[in-house]
């Protein structure tokens, strides 16, 4: 059986959930287009910052989003999907919600990543000043 999960102008090419394993960052290896790339989702815990943040660098090769006080059951993540990288007429998105249950060390992630043609969502290439 063959299913194809769209939702508006963007269709799901890969989806799921999966667990940390004894609290490590959880790593997805992308490879969509011509050079594959990481994206890695590591937990933080910052008694300096009041509330939830998201910060974001990228290392060789990938993006890392490092998810500072993301605690309790009730789901943390992305209030949008958020896009990753152009391949060839379509760009990628992620989109993810953060759960941790009980006293556990352990996160479980819901995840979908999206591509969709960058017309119909008026992606346009950003200028930089070189």
């Amino acid at each position: 059986m063959s299913v194809d999960v769209r939702s508006g102008p963007a269709r799901v090419v890969a989806s799921g959930m999966a667990t940390t394993f004894w609290g490590y960052d959880l790593t997805f290896q992308v490879d969509e287009g011509e050079v594959p790339f990481t994206i890695t989702l590591a937990w933080v815990a910052d008694p300096e910052v009041d509330q939830l943040q998201v910060r974001t660098a990228w290392p060789s090769g990938g993006l890392r989003f490092e998810l500072v006080n993301f605690e309790g059951a009730e789901g943390r993540g992305t209030a949008e999907p958020v896009l990753l990288t152009e391949v060839g007429d379509e760009v990628i998105f992620l989109h993810f919600r953060v759960f941790r249950y009980g006293r556990t060390q352990d996160w479980t992630v819901h995840y979908t990543f999206y591509a969709a043609s960058k017309g119909d969502v008026g992606w346009q290439p950003v200028a930089r000043d070189r």
